[in-house]
């Protein structure tokens, strides 16, 4: 079989050669669109996924700092010298740092709390911490002023002074009353066998310090263990934002998706 060249039509077959390329060209494109769909769509998951792990990083380094300086040995350790007047000016020194921290770590728990007003779990986490900071402040905010005014000799006048530390033990009564109602007819026979003000505070302060400590060596194991389970469930969260055996990706390296 012969084939005459001139009989051919040349140009049907350049509009068919064209039309193919085109239909090539066309699905390579589509292929490579939807492959940089994919790309920032995997890129946008790697974001958030270093977005949460940051914000999660960063709450539970801010809770483990606050856990930690809240120490029930402190509580039992200042309020014994206190008590047996072998309280120095540099345990007072020590007393206002920890009243500064204790300051500090109640506005860093607000804070976070108004941050992660729309993180449930997270909201209950910090709230239990704040309720053992709190405990510990209340602790603080007693025996600091305590040591000042009975300290002040002469500086003020005698009913003020009286008033003033009467108002603070009041405080403590309510604080251990609070905590264990059974202290109430204890600290009502503290009244009775005492007349001076500065031998109420120093007993009902042993009160205090005993039922501080106490309820404090309660919660913060198991607060610490309720922050263990958060944290295991939140990284497994994490960890699932980007599923690698789900996309269809995953010959891309890391650097290749970073550079779309």
């Amino acid at each position: 079989m012969s084939i005459d060249l001139y009989t051919i039509d040349w140009t049907a077959i350049g509009s068919i050669a064209t039309t193919i390329a085109l239909i090539i060209a066309f699905r390579s494109i589509n292929v490579s669109n939807k492959q940089n769909r994919e790309n920032r769509k995997l890129q946008i998951l790697l974001i958030r996924q270093e977005q949460e792990q940051k914000r999660l990083d960063e709450m539970v380094n801010n809770i483990l700092e606050i856990n930690h300086s809240i120490k029930p040995i402190d509580v039992l350790d200042f309020s014994s010298k206190w008590i047996e007047g072998s309280f120095t000016i540099e345990d007072r020194r020590k007393l206002d740092h920890m009243a500064d921290q204790d300051l500090l770590n109640n506005i860093q728990l607000n804070i976070q709390l108004i941050k992660l007003k729309n993180y449930p779990t997270a909201n209950i986490l910090l709230t239990r911490l704040n309720s053992i900071r709190e405990i510990y402040g209340q602790w603080i905010r007693c025996i600091n002023p305590l040591y000042v005014f009975l300290e002040s000799g002469n500086k003020l006048k005698a009913e003020e002074r009286e008033m003033i530390i009467a108002g603070i033990v009041k405080q403590m009564a309510e604080t251990c009353q609070r905590i264990n109602p059974t202290c109430k007819p204890i600290i009502s026979d503290i009244y009775k066998q005492n007349n001076k003000i500065e031998d109420i505070a120093r007993d009902v302060m042993n009160i205090l310090e005993s039922e501080i400590s106490k309820q404090i060596q309660v919660l913060k194991p198991a607060f610490e263990k309720e922050l263990y389970e958060f944290v295991k469930q939140e990284q497994e969260r994490i960890d699932r934002i980007i599923d690698i055996e789900s996309v269809s990706y995953t010959h891309l390296t890391l650097p290749t998706i970073y550079s779309v």
